[in-house]
């Protein structure tokens, strides 16, 4: 095998195996226009502080907006069901979309936090964005993407969240 043939058949695998590990977070980012479920949508105007919950996870949040700066504070609470059964964050992905008034997709933002405590689930983790809030944004909609392991030593397996708004 020559060392160009070599080089193609390794760029080839490294872009499928990157294809394949970004998969899921596609998954989490609705196109521009796509209509979030009313029940999904959290108006910016009615709302300083609130919950956001599903059988997953409770997001407690407090939302501040001073000129066009949107600022979303608060944490994230996994399901004490889940963290107990499936201790190890293998992946996590948070995000916020910002909806226009008909609930259409302006932007998507990440606004997954930081896992430091070597993939185990921690009882809460901090939320914190501040960011420019785009021009026609009425409300936004969480959604995610998580893949939760059980202890190494074990052999249980894994367990998938999500939750997807969008029609």
């Amino acid at each position: 095998m020559s060392q160009q043939t070599a080089v193609r058949i390794c760029t080839m695998m490294m872009c499928l195996g990157l294809l394949l590990s970004s998969g899921c977070a596609n998954f989490l980012k609705p196109e521009i226009g796509a209509v979030a479920r009313k029940e999904a949508r959290i108006n910016l105007a009615d709302i300083p502080a609130g919950t956001f919950e599903t059988g997953d996870l409770r997001i407690v949040y407090s939302l501040t907006q001073k000129d066009d700066i949107c600022t979303l504070s608060g944490k994230i609470v996994f399901d004490r069901s889940l963290s107990d059964s499936f201790p190890k964050i293998a992946k996590f992905f948070l995000y916020l979309s910002y909806l226009d008034d008909a609930g259409k997709v302006i932007e998507t933002v990440d606004i997954t936090p930081v896992i430091n405590t070597f993939g185990a689930a921690p009882d809460s983790l901090p939320l914190k964005m501040s960011r420019v809030r785009p021009p026609g944004s009425k409300a936004f909609a969480f959604h995610y993407y998580g893949e939760f392991q059980t202890n190494p030593l074990s052999d249980g397996g894994q367990w998938e969240i999500h939750h997807f708004p969008f029609n």
